[in-house]
C-alpha cells in the first residue's frame, strides 16, 4: 500500500473523520485544535497495543510495519535465518497470563495453556480485529531515518519537539527491480515498537574464531532439529531457548551439551557433567583449544570436540533508524544491553515525544506492554487538557528527567549483583514496574492489583514447575491448563495428557 494515501475507509475511519468534521464545524469561538500526529514503528504484540490505548484515548495513531503482515516476531517463515521464531517453538508463558488484559485468552481448564507460535500469532490477529487496528497500518513501510524537529513544537506540549520519519515503501519496489519509494511525515509523537528480537548478541570465546573447526549458528538461524543428526552439539545459553533447542536437537543428535551459567558446582561428582539421555549440562565455556576442544568452567572436566556451536545467547538492542543522521542522543552499544537516555525506561529524557515500549526483558510481554501504553497516552491527554486531568500523574521536569535517566543508567538493574547488562531485566520485579506504570496513567485500582497478582501467582507456579526439571529434558510443565481466579488472586491447575500438534 502507498504510505502517501490513506487506507480504504473502514467503519472505524469513518467514524473518526465525521469526528474531525464535526469539531472543524462547530464555531470559531470553540476552534478545536486539529488531532494529534503519532507514529508507532511495528506493528508487533506491543505496536498492537499501543494503538488499540492511542485510539481509546481519541489518538489516531498511524502504524509503520515493515512486513506484509502484523504480529513481529510471531510471523513464523519456515528456514529464515533472520527471525527468531522456530516451528517447533510452544510459548514457555501460559496465555491466561500472555493476554491482553482487556482480552482474556484460555482458562478452559481442558486445553494447554502453553501454546505454539501459530496460536499466538491467530491470538494478535483477532486482537486486531476486534478492536480495528488493522485499518491503522501501513504495511511494507520499512523506517529508516528519525529526526528530532527542535524548531517544530509538538501539539502534545510545545516544550516537546515534533519528529520527523522517513521510510521506504517496500511495495513500491517490490517488482521489476524498481528502488523503493522514500516517504516521510511529521509528527507530534513516536512511539518505538520495534522489538529487540533482530541483532544477535554472539559472546566472547577465546580461541573461538582461531581454533574451532566446526560450524557456528545463533539461535534466531535455527529451525530445523533435524539437520544436526547425528552430531554433537553444543548450545550456549541455558536460558528458555537455550533449553528447548538443546530438547528438540537431542532426539536427532548424538549428544548435546548445554552449557549454562546457573550450572551447579560439578566438584562433587569428579567433574563430569549432568546428564540425562544424551543431553549433558555443563558449566559456563571459557575457551576453545588448539585441538578445537571445549574448556567449561574449571570444575568441569570433560572438554568435548563438538560439530557445531549454537549460540542462545539473546540480542542486542537495535534502532537502525536512529543513525549517524539523527540527531538524537540515544545509546545502546553492542553487548551492554542497556538504552540510555530514558526516563522510567519509556520516555526519551530529552524528547518524551519519543517514547520506547517492550524494552525490559525476563517478563511477562503483552501485558507489559499494555500498561506502557496506558501510561503514555494518559501523559499525551494530560498535557492536552490540563484543566480537565489534574489527577493524572505528570512527567518532572527536564532536568529531574535527565538526572533520574543518569541514576538508572548506572544503577546495574535491579538485582543485588549490579551489571550494566541487567539494566532492563524485571523478572520478579515486573509487578511492581506493572503497579508504576498503572498508577502514571491513573488507572490503579483495586480490581487491577488482583488482575497483576494473579498474574503473579500463575507466572511463579510456571516458573517453579520448569525450573525443578532438568534443563534440556522433557518440559512436561508444558502439559498444564491455568484457570484464573482474579477475585481471590488464586488460581486452578490441571495436567492435560493430549499432545498439541506443532505449527507446520
Amino acid at each position: 500500500m502507498n504510505p502517501s494515501q490513506s487506507p480504504a475507509e473502514s467503519p472505524n475511519m469513518k467514524a473518526a473523520r465525521n469526528l474531525s468534521l464535526s469539531a472543524t464545524a462547530k464555531s470559531s469561538s470553540h476552534a478545536v485544535p486539529p488531532p494529534l500526529k503519532v507514529a508507532v514503528i511495528g506493528a508487533g504484540a506491543a505496536g498492537l497495543v499501543t494503538a488499540r490505548i492511542l485510539l481509546r484515548h481519541g489518538i489516531q495513531p498511524i502504524l509503520l510495519e515493515k512486513d506484509s503482515a502484523m504480529g513481529g516476531v510471531w510471523n513464523y517463515r519456515p528456514n529464515s535465518s533472520t527471525r527468531p521464531m522456530y516451528r517447533g517453538l510452544r510459548t514457555n508463558l501460559p496465555r491466561e497470563i500472555m493476554a491482553y488484559r482487556e482480552f482474556p485468552w484460555g482458562g478452559d481448564g481442558t486445553t494447554r495453556s502453553f501454546v505454539t507460535h501459530g496460536q499466538v500469532k491467530d491470538y494478535l490477529k483477532r486482537y486486531a480485529k476486534k478492536f480495528g487496528l488493522e485499518d491503522w497500518i501501513r504495511f511494507g513501510c520499512n523506517v529508516r531515518h528519525l529526526k528530532v524537529l527542535k524548531e517544530k513544537a509538538s501539539r502534545v506540549n510545545p516544550q516537546w519537539p515534533k519528529i520527523r520519519l522517513e521510510w521506504e515503501d517496500v511495495g513500491a519496489g517490490a517488482t521489476g527491480g524498481e528502488p523503493c519509494r522514500r516517504e516521510g511525515e511529521d509528527f507530534d509523537a513516536v512511539c518505538v515498537c520495534n522489538g529487540h528480537y533482530a541483532k544477535p548478541f554472539h559472546p566472547e570465546i577465546p580461541g573461538l574464531q582461531q581454533y574451532f573447526q566446526g560450524k557456528i549458528y545463533h539461535s534466531i538461524e535455527y529451525d530445523d532439529p533435524s539437520i544436526f543428526k547425528d552430531q554433537v552439539v553444543l548450545c550456549v545459553g541455558g536460558r528458555a531457548s537455550g533449553s528447548d533447542l538443546a530438547r528438540e536437537i537431542s532426539t536427532y543428535a548424538k549428544k548435546v551439551y548445554l552449557s549454562d551459567t546457573t550450572c551447579p558446582d560439578l566438584s562433587e561428582q569428579q567433574g563430569e557433567p549432568i546428564q540425562k539421555g544424551n543431553v549433558a549440562w555443563v558449566p559456563t565455556t571459557m575457551a576453545v583449544n588448539a585441538d578445537s576442544s571445549i574448556s567449561f568452567r574449571r570444575d568441569c572436566r570433560d572438554t568435548p570436540k563438538v560439530d557445531c556451536i549454537i549460540f542462545c545467547s539473546g540480542y542486542d538492542y537495535h534502532f537502525p533508524f536512529i543513525n549517524e543522521e539523527s540527531n538524537v542522543d540515544l545509546f545502546a552499544l553492542p553487548g551492554e544491553r542497556r538504552v540510555m537516555p530514558l526516563y522510567e525506561q519509556l520516555w526519551h529524557a530529552a524528547y518524551p515525544s519519543l517514547t520506547f515500549i517492550g524494552l525490559q526483558h525476563s517478563i511477562v510481554p503483552f501485558p507489559f506492554f499494555e500498561l506502557q501504553a496506558e501510561a503514555i497516552a494518559s501523559q499525551f491527554q494530560k498535557e492536552i487538557n490540563k484543566e480537565k486531568l489534574n489527577h493524572v500523574w505528570t512527567l518532572p521536569s527536564l532536568n529531574d528527567r535527565i538526572q533520574a535517566a543518569e541514576a538508572d543508567a548506572q544503577g546495574g538493574g535491579p538485582k543485588e549483583m549490579k551489571r550494566v547488562q541487567d539494566t532492563h531485566f524485571l523478572g520478579s520485579f515486573q509487578w511492581d514496574a506493572c503497579i508504576k506504570y498503572a498508577r502514571f496513567a491513573g488507572i490503579c485500582d483495586e480490581n487491577l492489583e488482583k488482575y497483576i497478582r494473579t498474574n503473579k501467582a500463575i507466572y511463579d507456579h510456571a516458573s517453579k514447575e520448569r525450573k525443578r526439571l532438568f534443563p534440556g529434558g522433557i518440559d512436561s510443565y508444558r502439559s498444564n491448563s491455568y484457570v484464573r481466579d482474579d477475585e481471590h488472586e488464586s488460581f486452578q491447575v490441571y495436567f492435560i495428557q493430549e499432545e498439541i500438534a506443532v505449527d507446520a
